[in-house]
C-alpha cells in the first residue's frame, strides 16, 4: 500500500505484523486510530483476509463509522461484511445469530437505561422493596456494577453482608434476569454477558466464533471491562489480537511467541 511510506518506523511495525497478538501504546496525537484503520485496510488488501473474517472494537458508534470509512478509503471500496462497531453492537450481531440457543428468539428486544429502570422499580415494588428507601437507580447501578464484573447475585450479596442497598440489589439481581427473558429482552450489560454464557454453555460455538475471525482488533483497550475483555479473550484465542491503547495500559493476551510491541512516539 503506497500509504505506508508515510509512516514512521514504530507506526510501520504495528500496521506491517501479521500473526500473534500485538500492542501498541500511544499517547494522544500519535497516530494510533490511523495505524488501526491502515493495519485493517492492509490485512484485506495485501494478506487476503476477507473482511468478514476481521473483527475491530472501538468505543462509540460515531467513531466506528468513521473508521469503517477511511478503511474503505484506503482500500478504494467499502469494506463489506467487516465486523467493526462498539462491544454492544458487535455482541448484539452475534447474539442475534445465536439468540434461539440462549432461550430467545432473534428479534429480541434491547433495553436501554430507562427501560431497565422501569423494570427495576417494579420488581422491586413486587418483591416489597421500598423505593424511597432504596432507589432504584443505585439499586440499578449496583447490578450493572456486578454483571459487568462477572459476578451474581450471591457474590454481590457476600461481598456487601451488611449494606442493605446491596441486599436488595441482590434480591432484585436474581428475578432479573427471569424477568428479561420473559420479555424476550436484554439489557446493555446482557449483551455482553450473553456471549459469555453461550460459550461456557456451549464449546462447539465458541470454536464456531473463534475459527469465524481470523483478527481482531481493539481500539482504547485501557477502557475494557471485565466482561469485554473475555469476550476478546475468548474469540481471540488463536493469539491474532490487536490492542491499541493510552498509556498506561496492561495487556494479557496469550499467544505463540508471545506479545508483540509496538510504542509510537507522541
Amino acid at each position: 500500500m503506497s500509504v505506508l511510506g508515510s509512516l514512521n518506523p514504530a507506526q510501520r511495525e504495528a500496521v506491517e505484523h501479521v500473526h500473534g497478538p500485538l500492542l501498541v501504546v500511544a499517547g494522544a496525537g500519535s497516530g494510533k486510530t490511523r495505524v488501526l484503520t491502515l493495519r485493517i485496510a492492509r490485512l484485506i488488501d495485501e494478506v487476503g483476509t476477507p473482511a468478514s473474517r476481521v473483527f475491530a472494537v472501538t468505543f462509540t458508534n460515531k467513531a466506528a463509522g468513521e473508521m469503517k470509512e477511511r478503511v474503505g478509503g484506503f482500500l478504494g471500496r467499502d469494506p463489506s461484511g467487516l465486523w467493526i462497531g462498539t462491544f454492544h453492537s458487535l455482541s448484539a450481531r452475534l447474539l442475534r445469530r445465536e439468540a434461539e440457543v440462549l432461550g430467545f428468539t432473534r428479534n429480541f428486544t434491547i433495553y436501554d437505561e430507562d427501560d431497565r429502570l422501569s423494570l427495576i422499580r417494579r420488581l422491586m415494588e413486587q418483591r416489597g422493596h421500598s423505593t424511597k428507601l432504596f432507589p432504584p437507580r443505585v439499586v440499578q447501578a449496583l447490578i450493572s456494577g456486578a454483571k459487568n464484573r462477572l459476578r451474581g447475585p450471591a457474590e454481590l450479596e457476600a461481598g456487601s453482608p451488611f449494606d442493605r442497598v446491596a441486599q436488595v440489589a441482590a434480591d432484585v439481581f436474581r428475578a432479573l434476569g427471569p424477568a428479561l427473558k420473559a420479555a424476550n429482552a436484554m439489557d446493555f450489560d446482557d449483551l455482553m454477558l450473553h456471549p459469555l454464557t453461550l460459550f461456557r454453555e456451549r464449546p462447539d460455538r465458541l470454536r464456531a466464533w473463534q475459527e469465524r475471525f481470523s483478527f481482531l482488533l481493539v481500539d482504547e483497550f485501557q477502557d475494557t471491562n471485565t466482561a469485554q475483555y473475555q469476550l476478546i479473550r475468548l474469540l481471540g484465542a488463536h493469539g491474532n489480537v490487536c490492542a491499541v491503547g493510552r498509556r498506561p495500559v496492561h495487556l494479557r493476551l496469550a499467544g505463540r511467541g508471545g506479545a508483540q510491541h509496538a510504542d509510537l512516539p507522541d
